[in-house]
């Protein structure tokens, strides 16, 4: 019975019925772990601003359980709401280990749309934040070089950078290390060893 209403809310809040607001705040204190994580998910079916806003109430909300944070963190990233880049970094600072790795997950998934906004975080953010970023922009792999020349700001700036770049594969990024190269040698230099290392016949060996 629960499904059938969850989906009518959402039908409603896609249509901009505000009323189905209550309805998911109240499912989303459910006293069942189950159903509250059903509301999470199927908010992020539903392509609002609304949905969107309650998502992120979810995922910074200390008193909801983490792994109802971590869906919150998943749906936000099912949505592709711009809205949501800053609230997913943010999370990167919670000190459980699910809600951190789905948010990561959530804005590897803004990467393709969205990879200079994200970069953008990089200057303002924190340790923990930036590790997050990195990681997303790593593996989505959707961003220039010169988008990450004007985020060189700090030693921990470019130690991150260098990691972004140095993760992909050299010929996807090759004709633009060039102009990392002009703008920082140390990066530069340490991009290429990276490159030299994950292209050794070592890289990612097993030991049995």
């Amino acid at each position: 019975m629960l499904p059938l209403r969850l989906e009518a809310a959402s039908s409603l809040l896609k249509l901009g019925k505000q009323e189905a607001i209550s309805f998911f705040e109240e499912v989303l204190g459910d006293d069942y772990l189950e159903n509250r994580l059903e509301a999470a998910i199927i908010l992020g079916e539903t392509k609002s601003d609304t949905a969107c806003e309650l998502l992120i109430d979810t995922l910074h909300d200390t008193e909801q359980h983490p792994e109802i944070r971590a869906g919150a963190a998943w749906s936000l990233g099912e949505l592709g709401n711009d809205k949501a880049i800053e609230a997913l970094m943010k999370a990167f600072n919670e000190v459980k280990g699910n809600v951190r790795a789905e948010a990561a997950r959530a804005l590897k998934r803004f990467g393709d749309a969205f990879s200079k906004e994200i970069v953008g975080f990089i200057p303002k953010s924190n340790e923990e934040e930036r590790a997050g970023v990195a990681w997303a922009l790593s593996n989505s792999g959707n961003f220039r070089v010169e988008d990450l020349l004007p985020v060189l700001t700090d030693d921990e700036a470019r130690k991150w950078i260098a990691w972004i770049v140095g993760t992909q594969k050299e010929a996807d990024y090759i004709d633009q290390i060039e102009q990392l190269r002009e703008k920082d040698k140390e990066v530069y230099f340490a991009v290429t060893v990276l490159w030299k290392i994950l292209s050794s016949w070592i890289s990612g060996l097993d030991i049995y």
